[in-house]
C-alpha cells in the first residue's frame, strides 16, 4: 500500500487553487516545450510525512503512533504563488514546481511534522531532511531549454503577478492517513484513518 500523511484542503481553499491553477492555463504555452501539469485541485493537500509502500501488517502500527499525537488544532492562511527551485527570476534556467505559500500556521505545522517524524522513526522510517509548507499547483517539465525560455518568462511574469495573492485561511482539525493507487490519469487517494486533533 503505498501511504503518506496529510493535512487536506478545505473545499474554499481547494476552489481557490483551481481558480489559480486558470491563471496558468491561459499563457499560450507550447506543450511540446514546456509542459505544465496541474495537481486536482479537489485533491489539493499539504503533505507532512510520505511513508512509501507499507505492508498492511504495519498500517496498525502506523495508526497506533498517530492516534497518539496531542496537537491542538489551529489555523493556517495561504498567500502568494512561487516556484522551484528557488532562484531570482533573472536567473532563473528551469522551473520544477509551482506552488502556493503558507504565511501562518507554518510554526505549528512544523510542530506536527516533527512529531509525525519522531513517531514514524520510531516505526523505523526514515526522516526528511527538511520540511517545507507549501500546496503545488503544478508541476513543470522542460523538453526544450532554448524553446522554452519565452514561456518560462511567461510563468515568471504571471508569478509575480499573483506573489501577493491572498487565497484564505482555513483550520486544521485533522491530520490523516492516505492511501495513493496511481492511475493512467492520475493518483487516486483515500482515507486509511483520521486523527482528529485534540482529542
Amino acid at each position: 500500500m503505498r501511504t503518506f500523511i496529510a493535512v487536506d484542503l478545505s473545499e474554499e481553499i481547494r476552489a481557490k487553487i483551481k481558480e489559480l491553477q486558470k491563471q496558468f492555463m491561459n499563457l499560450g504555452i507550447e506543450q511540446n516545450t514546456l509542459k505544465l501539469k496541474f495537481v486536482n485541485p479537489w485533491q489539493v493537500h499539504q503533505t507532512v510525512k510520505f511513508l512509501g509502500e507499507v505492508p498492511a501488517e504495519k498500517v496498525e502500527d502506523i495508526k497506533r503512533e498517530l492516534s497518539g499525537i496531542n496537537q491542538k488544532p489551529f489555523e493556517i492562511a495561504f498567500k502568494g504563488v512561487g516556484f522551484f527551485p528557488k532562484a531570482s527570476p533573472e536567473k532563473v534556467r528551469n522551473i520544477r514546481v509551482v506552488w502556493v505559500g503558507i504565511v501562518k500556521g507554518v510554526e505549528e505545522l512544523k510542530v506536527l511534522q516533527e512529531e509525525v517524524e519522531s513517531r514514524m522513526s520510531t516505526l523505523g522510517f526514515p526522516r526528511e531532511r527538511r520540511f517545507s509548507a507549501h500546496v503545488t499547483l503544478c508541476r513543470v517539465k522542460m523538453f526544450s531549454r532554448a524553446g522554452s525560455r519565452d514561456e518560462i518568462v511567461r510563468v515568471l511574469d504571471r508569478m509575480e503577478e499573483l506573489k501577493d495573492v491572498e487565497v484564505g485561511t482555513m483550520h486544521v482539525e485533522e491530520l490523516k492517513l492516505k492511501k495513493s493507487t496511481l492511475t493512467p490519469k492520475g493518483a487516486i487517494y483515500d482515507d486509511v484513518y483520521v486523527k482528529r486533533l485534540g482529542e
